[in-house]
């Protein structure tokens, strides 16, 4: 697969191993499709930030409820949520096989191995959409790798971008989508790379998953 920016996944047969670019990742591991991990992965470096605990308290009346620096989300974390080492929490589905790629990068792997998720904080610095457009220049993109939409929007008012791409591995035809964005000039991504059949149900997951994910 085109692999997360930034990280290798070992799922579904590697999918996020196959480098898209400088760091993507892919589910082959060599033939994965393409771009999404490197290219992910080079979007946004890992980052070696350390986690803190969120801020405590509760609102009295009249007062705004205690937020997490540099965004909008709630202190209390939802259930189930992770802090992770890379500076953030998130709430990955029960069940799935966790593997911690680097301090910065954690990722998961559907019990049937139709869908992998990825989450990573980066210290990197410089413009997402040019980082990524290189990166997805520059990398090895598998077969028939195919790109939906490669472009800037925002996540929760913070500046991002969006890379959405299809591809093969071995013969199984995946769907990624990756997301990156800067909070306080600070990358994150939250990824995923899906086979077809999952469709609803794997987009369902991701939704989830990003809007349980918290920046300390």
């Amino acid at each position: 697969m085109l692999a997360a920016v930034g990280g290798t996944a070992l799922a579904a047969g590697t999918v996020v191993a196959v480098l898209l670019a400088p760091n993507a990742g892919s589910p082959d591991d060599g033939d994965r499709a393409a771009a999404s991990s490197t290219t992910a992965r080079t979007a946004s470096t890992p980052s070696t930030s350390s986690v803190s605990s969120p801020p405590s308290g509760t609102a009295t009346a009249g007062d705004a409820p205690p937020t997490v620096g540099g965004t909008s989300r709630p202190a209390t974390l939802p259930p189930g949520s992770r802090r992770e080492a890379g500076g953030f929490a998130w709430a990955p589905s029960e069940g799935w096989r966790r593997d911690v790629q680097t301090g910065a990068e954690v990722h998961y792997t559907s019990p049937d191995g139709g869908q992998e998720l990825d989450a990573k904080s980066s210290l990197a610095r410089g413009d997402l959409l040019e980082t990524w457009q290189t990166s997805e220049r520059n990398a090895h993109r598998g077969r028939d790798y195919r790109k939906i939409r490669l472009e800037e929007t925002t996540f929760r008012d913070h500046p991002a971008v969006v890379w959405e791409y299809t591809f093969t591995l071995k013969g199984v035809a995946w769907h990624a989508r990756l997301l990156g964005f800067n909070v306080d000039g600070k990358p994150y991504q939250i990824n995923t790379w899906y086979q077809p059949h999952t469709g609803t149900t794997a987009l369902g997951t991701y939704e989830k998953v990003k809007e349980s994910f918290t920046v300390f």
